[in-house]
């Protein structure tokens, strides 16, 4: 085990480290050859294309999250982490205005411990090294209406297509450090190209991915818990270039944003906190105190992702784009069965995408690895039944006493106070569990009748 501390370097053009007070310091190139490293780059001469200009302080909190995403997935947890978890990692930014940013240490350290369970000590130095070279006389566009983060999966895809028939000028922001989200996401723009090609939505993509091994020692991380933290930097980081736009777009379902344990046995049942309403809320508090006039939402929050789909504007599209769409939290173990990197039909994101599908067409056209509900239920100790057993078991509970959902809403972390508030995040839980069981109890009743045949 090993306790690292990252520095982000303007000066040094090659990654280096040394050892000093038990701890690995490295030093990480921020630039090679005068230009931004980790795709930093390209997404500003992108920006500054769409007349998109951001600034300074918009610069520190995209560097800010850089280094996070760098620290998460290049220091393993087997490795280094205690009882092969909990990581001690501390980062050193240098930023615009270090007074200001000193004063935000506590939250920025409670967030991220929220939002990936390690131990974090965030430390902030001067930046000499400016991001801003443009002329006084560049003036910002305004020609966007909305700001949203696009994964390409199912959920993005619905609130993008709301935003399309609504006539709203788009900036879609994304990030993929892999292929499939990066296809994914390109097929969905390829095909709301032709659908909308009268109302603007522009895609800003984000490919940050690390060499393997690219910290000296610490390994590498395959997870995604602290890419929101660079996914919603991402955003923060245009919005500083516009005039007119003051609200981050973060589209996700109710359910999965609550990210309530399913059984006693999981921490957090859907395995990350991306978009909890107690992390969105330190990201708002953050954002105030820095002077930014502006927020990020959740304008679903109170959907199931069921709900969602009935709503959407245009099911058709929708329909007919899902297939393009990718939700599945390990589609590599189709390789198993010697197939392409597919959906797996039997995770937790795969299950409540079937369901949601359920609910507002009846029939998914997706590919799935394996669809039998049966099957699963009969492999409720492998694999492919763990997930649906887990939600057969929270189904159980809530069916038994829907009152007992709103303990069970505050075991992933803190929430705002307020009785209807908190009544309407009990019922979304509840919703969202009942949509899954109303699909896996329908598809056992249609295989018992279709081995009856």
């Amino acid at each position: 085990m090993n306790r690292y501390r990252l520095k982000a370097n303007y000066e040094v053009e090659e990654i280096n480290s040394c050892e000093e007070d038990g701890k690995i310091i490295v030093d990480v190139p921020m630039l090679s050859n005068g230009k931004l490293n980790y795709g930093l780059s390209h997404i500003r001469k992108s920006l500054y294309k769409e007349k998109v200009y951001p600034s300074e302080l918009g610069f520190d909190v995209i560097s800010l999250a850089t280094m996070v995403y760098l620290a998460d997935t290049r220091i393993e947890r087997a490795m280094h982490g205690q009882d092969s978890w909990t990581r001690e990692i501390e980062i050193e930014v240098p930023v615009s205005n270090v007074g200001l940013w000193n004063h935000e240490v506590s939250i920025i350290e409670r967030m991220l411990k929220f939002l990936t369970g390690d131990l974090w000590k965030i430390t902030f130095s001067t930046r000499m090294w400016q991001f801003i070279d443009l002329e006084e006389d560049e003036k910002k566009s305004n020609k966007f209406d909305r700001v949203s983060l696009f994964s390409g999966g199912m959920d993005s895809l619905i609130s993008t297509i709301n935003l399309m028939e609504c006539g709203k000028n788009t900036l879609l922001i994304s990030h993929a450090g892999e292929g499939l989200t990066k296809n994914a996401q390109e097929n969905i723009i390829d095909r709301l190209d032709s659908i909308y090609p009268d109302i603007l939505h522009t895609w800003m993509d984000l490919w940050m991915v690390f060499p393997s091994d690219y910290i000296p020692g610490g390994g590498n991380d395959n997870n995604t818990r602290s890419r929101s933290f660079l996914f919603i930097g991402y955003g923060i980081f245009a919005m500083t270039g516009m005039d007119n736009v003051r609200e981050l777009l973060v589209p996700e379902n109710g359910l999965i944003a609550l990210n309530v344990p399913l059984d006693e046995t999981r921490v957090g049942s859907f395995s990350t906190r991306t978009t909890h309403p107690f992390y969105l809320s330190l990201w708002n508090e953050l954002l105030s105190n820095l002077g930014l006039n502006m927020s990020v939402k959740n304008p679903y929050w109170n959907k199931t992702k069921g709900e969602m789909a009935v709503e959407c504007k245009n099911k058709d599209v929708l329909y007919e784009t899902m297939k393009l769409s990718f939700s599945c939290s390990s589609p590599g173990k189709a390789r198993w069965k010697g197939l392409s990197p597919q959906h797996c039909g039997y995770c937790v994101p795969c299950i409540i995408r079937r369901a949601a599908m359920y609910k507002a067409f009846g029939n998914d056209g997706t590919i799935y690895t394996e669809t039998s509900i049966r099957k699963m239920q009969n492999k409720n100790s492998e694999a492919m039944g763990i997930q649906l057993r887990s939600f057969q078991y929270a189904i159980d509970k809530i069916k038994k006493n829907e009152k007992n959902a709103l303990l069970y809403i505050h075991k992933p972390g803190p929430l705002p106070q307020g009785d209807v508030y908190l009544n309407e995040l009990a019922d979304i839980y509840i919703r969202g569990l009942l949509e899954v069981d109303a699909f896996i109890q329908d598809n056992l009743e249609k295989e018992d009748e279709s081995d009856d045949l």
